[in-house]
C-alpha cells in the first residue's frame, strides 16, 4: 500500500499518485482535477520529476475517464507562463505534431508570396500514429519563415515524445499543444467541428487574435471548402471558405504521400496548385491584418 510513510516514493511522487487515483479509480471513484491540481499534475509530468510508468499511467486514465476542458485549460495556461520568446509582430502558426503524411505543407509555400509577413511555426520529431514528415524536412523555406525545433521551447513536451509514441494511442497532449505562445496572432488547425469551442476557450484568452480553422490533416491549411472561426475582443465569429469561388479546382488529398513526391510538388506546381498556394497565401495574410479581407490578398498575389 502506497502511503506517506512509505519511503520508496517521494512526496511528489505520493502526491502524483493521488492524481492518479482521481482518473484511474473506475466509474465510481473517479474525478475530475481542478484547476490547481492539474497544473500541478501537469508541472509533475513535464519536468518529469515522477516515474514514465506513472506517467503513463496517468495519461491512459486522463483519456478513458475524457479530460475536462477546466483540465486542458490548467495545462495551456501553465505552458504560455512558460513562454518568455514572444514576437509581437507576424503571425504564428499552429501545426499538429504528428506531421503531414497526405500533402506538403502549403502555407509554408505561400509564405513566399508575403515576404514582409514573419510567420512562426514548431516542429519535434513525429508522433504516432500518423508519423507524418515534420516542417524541417521541407527544403527551401521561405526566408521569412522562422521554424521553432519545440525542444528549444517546451523541452519537457518534447521529451514526452518517446514515451508517448510507445503508449501507443493519442493522449490528451495531442489536444493541448497545437500553440506555442510566440506572437499576439495565431491561426490554429484541428479535425472535429466540436474542437472549435475548445480551442476558442483554451487558447483565446492568450492570444489577441485566433483563427481556428477546419483545415487538411488538422491544419489551417486550405485545399477545399473549409470553415473558420474568428476569435477577437471576446466576440466568435463563423466563416467559410470556398477556393472554387476563386476559380480554384479542390484538392483531394485523401492517400498517404511519400516525402519526395510532397517537395517535388512543392517546387514543381501546376497552374491550379499556384492558385491553391495563392489562396493560402491570401488567407494567411489577411488572418496577419496584412489584407482586410482574402479577395484583397488573393487579388495583390496574382
Amino acid at each position: 500500500m502506497v502511503n506517506s510513510n512509505n519511503r520508496a516514493f517521494s512526496a511528489e511522487h505520493i502526491r502524483f499518485l493521488s492524481y492518479i487515483r482521481c482518473v484511474g479509480t473506475g466509474p465510481k471513484g473517479n474525478r475530475h482535477l481542478n484547476h490547481q491540481e492539474m497544473k500541478d499534475a501537469f508541472e509533475l509530468i513535464i519536468e518529469r520529476r515522477v516515474p514514465d510508468v506513472a506517467i503513463s499511467a496517468f495519461l491512459l486514465g486522463w483519456r478513458v475517464q475524457i479530460e475536462s476542458d477546466e483540465e486542458l485549460s490548467a495545462c495551456v495556461d501553465w505552458l504560455a507562463l512558460q513562454q518568455t520568446s514572444i514576437v509581437n509582430t507576424g503571425i504564428e502558426i499552429g501545426y499538429p505534431f504528428d506531421g503531414k503524411a497526405k500533402f506538403f505543407p502549403i502555407m509554408l509555400k505561400a509564405a513566399e508570396l508575403l515576404d514582409d509577413l514573419e510567420i512562426l511555426a514548431t516542429y519535434d520529431l513525429p508522433l504516432g500514429p500518423k508519423y507524418g514528415a515534420t516542417l524541417d524536412q521541407f527544403k527551401n523555406i521561405a526566408s521569412n519563415v522562422t521554424l521553432h525545433n519545440r525542444r528549444d521551447l517546451f523541452k519537457g513536451l518534447s521529451d514526452l515524445t518517446t514515451l508517448r509514441n510507445n503508449i501507443g494511442i493519442r493522449t490528451a497532449f495531442n489536444t493541448l499543444e497545437k500553440l506555442n505562445f510566440l506572437t499576439p496572432t495565431a491561426l490554429i488547425g484541428m479535425h472535429h467541428a466540436p474542437y472549435f469551442d475548445l480551442y476558442a476557450s483554451l487558447y483565446a484568452k492568450h492570444y489577441q487574435r485566433l483563427i481556428i480553422v477546419q483545415g487538411h490533416e488538422g491544419t489551417p491549411e486550405i485545399l477545399k471548402k473549409t470553415k473558420y472561426k474568428v476569435v477577437e475582443n471576446g466576440e466568435i465569429t463563423t466563416h467559410h471558405i470556398d477556393p472554387e469561388e476563386f476559380g480554384i479546382v479542390p484538392i483531394i488529398a485523401k492517400e498517404e504521400m511519400s516525402l519526395e513526391t510532397m517537395q517535388a510538388l512543392m517546387k514543381h506546381p501546376d497552374e491550379n496548385l499556384i492558385k491553391m498556394i495563392r489562396l493560402n497565401a491570401a488567407f494567411l495574410g489577411w488572418a496577419s491584418g496584412k489584407y482586410s479581407t482574402i479577395q484583397e490578398g488573393y487579388a495583390s498575389n496574382i
